[in-house]
């Protein structure tokens, strides 16, 4: 007679098998939910703050060269560079590729 997949006493049930883990009963799936959940609502919420934080970003690269472009005055350049410069750092932080300012101070 061959034995079956659970052990060498064919009437052990699976659930009398003992746990790979040393014993430890399995994961509860109502948590697993709420983890998973909550997972993927943060990532959704990081996505959409990115995407706003780069629309944020290209709008003030667009406004700043529109004021380096059209400024008459040296004020109104100097704006248009540091709206230029903002937009981009803002891009880049919002995006990863530079730390933010608060990891600097």
């Amino acid at each position: 007679m061959v034995p079956d997949s659970n052990g060498s006493r064919p009437d052990r049930s699976d659930d009398d098998a003992p746990k790979a883990d040393g014993g430890a009963a399995g994961f509860d799936e109502a948590r697993l939910y709420t983890v998973v959940r909550n997972a993927v609502k943060d990532a959704l919420l990081d996505v959409v703050g990115t995407l706003l934080l780069v629309g944020v970003a290209f709008v003030l690269v667009v406004a700043g060269v529109q004021a380096v472009l059209w400024g008459l005055s040296p004020g109104t350049i100097t704006i248009g560079v540091v709206a230029v410069a903002f937009g981009l750092y803002l891009a880049a932080a919002a995006l990863e590729l530079v730390p933010p300012v608060r990891d600097w101070l």
